[in-house]
């Protein structure tokens, strides 16, 4: 008989966060299951050292070898010598050993990210898939003994129209109680003739949430369904970001076995039911009340929000599980709202074409008959649309979390103390920077770099000619803030005498490329897609996402992340994803024009296309600049 594993004593500081963990488990493990906060980018494979944190030995700074397990290879590339005697390990390569306590630095955590998720002006008339009716329900007696069900369907028939009545189990064991209690009685009643709640948990008001599962946040709107009106809402980083920031991280962690898909998906349920209960307690609404839900997420997030096996996903063919419309209980997932209610999810296109995208479409409401539009919403993974010539023409691209910041040597995400804007002045070359949370009378120093801010950096180098267009730092420059060691070099944006770390808040070389990479992929596949369509030009240019709300659209045209366009053409959309999920809510016709959107969308596969490769290769190159940064100054 195995002996039971050891049970030991694990303490994350500065949170304080402590438990036990079984003898053997790794320290990123330890720290998620003790909700300590700590970034793991990669998903615990050892690329990023992000998850640096050290062990501290209650003697001092000292050898970590008999508490964890020796050093791995990855350790060994992103540790020195010096660090790994003073106790800095990576957590998502040792394992604990004996009792331990860690410090977390400032750097490893991922913070209380800026999330921009409110709604947009879209509406729509409010037509639901749930109404209330409210009728009057005779009392059984000798002479009419008849079920409590078919004397309340006997009531709700004359305004159930033609679709034939029935219960939900769980408004079946209410239902009882409620006639008793109560001389009226309320009923919700689906367009199908579900019967699925009553009075007692319906309350007055007839509410629905819309909820948008993103690969780094999550969004929810409380809404009035009858009237259209948001009552609250609430945003979230996604909990899965500590099992990998990107979609092919989280794939490889699910394809683990069932246990880690298992975790996945409680992960983000159980964030999810908090967040309803959040907008439930600002509108004072009882949760139990909420009588129907969308939701919007790309293809990869579908599958762990329900619990599929996304192994698909992750190679060739890339074949999804499902990408129809869905519709399941709530409580078939978890989600806390109405026990017979239900959730609507929207279509998605294929494996890398989710309903996220089908959510944006939907919400901007393209007539690719009369205009010529792109639609480009950059995140995690960058998804492009562009309606033109009566056709709506997507791809999907890899752009990795680098324009949001995550891996950049100095990266962070949207966080009080990331850099968000820079500017260098062409003539003296003095450079200034806006930090969020900052404000003229509380200054906060910089504790790393975000995407907008990489972005804004790297078209300024650009002008100032700190930077060839190939990306290479121009090594001739005589620009104070490009620091040299030995074969590396870097642009400082913030010295650390400024910085929140005690170190210089830099972009590498190492960050240009990935940027480039990013960025590269967004124009090849806008490219393609117009040389599809037989374009040159678009009309305008929409930026969904929350990202895409904070890009300054003269950097981004500088950079190349968008075609050669008007800056006044480039719009933000915010969160239309979020909007698509909320006005299918609203609307029953608009989940069947997502329908029809998601078989409209033709998709163009990037990974196989005979061009994308050499388009790719030339978009790794800067534009010509033909936007003159040096007007574009800090207002």
């Amino acid at each position: 008989m195995d002996k039971p594993k050891k049970k030991l004593q694990v303490r994350f500081l500065p949170e304080g966060m402590r438990g036990t963990v079984d003898h053997g488990t790794r320290v990123d493990q330890a720290a998620r299951r003790l909700g300590a906060d700590l970034q793991s980018v990669c998903g615990g494979q050892g690329k990023c050292g992000k998850c640096r944190v050290r062990w501290l030995d209650p003697a001092g700074p000292g050898d970590s070898a008999a508490a964890l397990t020796p050093p791995t290879q990855q350790e060994e590339a992103f540790l020195s010598e010096e660090a790994l005697r003073h106790g800095w390990r990576l957590a998502c390569q040792c394992h604990i050993l004996a009792d331990a306590a860690f410090e977390v630095p400032k750097e490893s955590r991922s913070g209380r990210q800026v999330i921009r998720k409110d709604p947009g002006a879209g509406s729509v008339t409010p037509d639901p898939v749930v109404r209330i009716i409210r009728v009057k329900v005779p009392a059984a007696d000798l002479e009419n003994p008849s079920p409590d069900w078919e004397r309340l369907a006997q009531q709700l028939a004359p305004e159930a129209g033609h679709a034939p009545l029935h219960p939900d189990a769980a408004m079946l064991k209410a239902l009882p109680d409620a006639l008793s209690r109560e001389k009226e009685t309320a009923a919700v009643l689906r367009k199908n003739g579900e019967c699925i709640a009553l009075a007692g948990a319906a309350g007055s008001s007839l509410t629905g949430v819309a909820l948008d599962i993103g690969t780094t946040t999550l969004a929810a709107y409380l809404c009035e369904l009858t009237t259209g009106e948001v009552l609250a809402t609430s945003s979230e980083v996604n909990p899965q970001i500590s099992c990998g920031e990107d979609v092919i991280s989280r794939i490889a962690y699910a394809a683990e076995g069932r246990a880690r898909r298992q975790e996945l998906q409680q992960s983000v349920v159980k964030t999810v039911n908090r967040m309803i209960a959040a907008v439930c307690a600002e509108a004072d609404v009882a949760a139990d009340s909420v009588a129907d839900m969308t939701c919007v997420a790309n293809t990869c997030m579908h599958h762990l929000f329900l619990g599929l096996d996304p192994s698909g996903l992750g190679r060739s063919p890339f074949a999804p599980v499902a990408t129809c419309g869905i519709d399941l209980k709530a409580r078939d997932l978890g989600i806390r709202i109405a026990p017979g209610a239900w959730i609507h999810m929207l279509p998605a296109v294929s494996g890398f074409i989710g309903a996220d995208t089908v959510g944006v479409l939907l919400a901007v409401d393209l007539d690719p008959s009369k205009e010529t539009v792109l639609v480009i919403d950059v995140g995690t993974n960058g998804e492009i649309v562009l309606a033109a010539g009566g056709r709506l023409l997507c791809a999907s691209c890899a752009t990795g979390p680098a324009l949001e910041g995550a891996t950049l040597s100095c990266g962070m995400r949207a966080a009080p103390g990331a850099v968000e804007r820079v500017w260098i002045d062409p003539e003296t070359l003095a450079v200034e920077y806006a930090v969020i949370g900052a404000a003229a009378d509380r200054p906060v120093p910089a504790a790393g770099v975000c995407g907008s801010g990489v972005i804004d950096a790297a078209a300024q180098m650009l002008t100032s000619g700190i930077m060839k267009k190939n990306g290479a730092f121009n090594r001739e420059s005589s620009f104070p803030r490009l620091k040299r060691t030995n074969k590396d070099i870097a642009f400082v944006i913030a010295p650390a005498a400024e910085s929140a770390g005690g170190r210089d808040v830099e972009i590498s070389q190492d960050d240009i490329r990935a940027v480039q990479m990013a960025k590269g992929a967004i124009q090849a596949a806008g490219r393609l897609l117009m040389a599809e369509s037989g374009i040159e030009r678009v009309d305008r240019v929409l930026l969904a996402g929350a990202f895409g709300s904070v890009i300054d659209p003269v950097s981004a045209l500088a950079i190349g992340l968008l075609p050669e366009i008007s800056p006044q053409e480039v719009h933000a959309v915010g969160n239309a994803a979020g909007d698509g999920a909320r006005l299918a809510l609203l609307n029953e016709g608009m989940r069947r024009k997502a329908a029809v959107i998601a078989k409209t969308l033709e998709t163009v596969e990037l990974t196989t296309h005979p061009d994308f490769q050499r388009e790719f290769a030339m978009a790794m190159h800067f534009p010509r600049m033909s936007h003159d940064l040096r007007k574009h100054r800090r207002s």
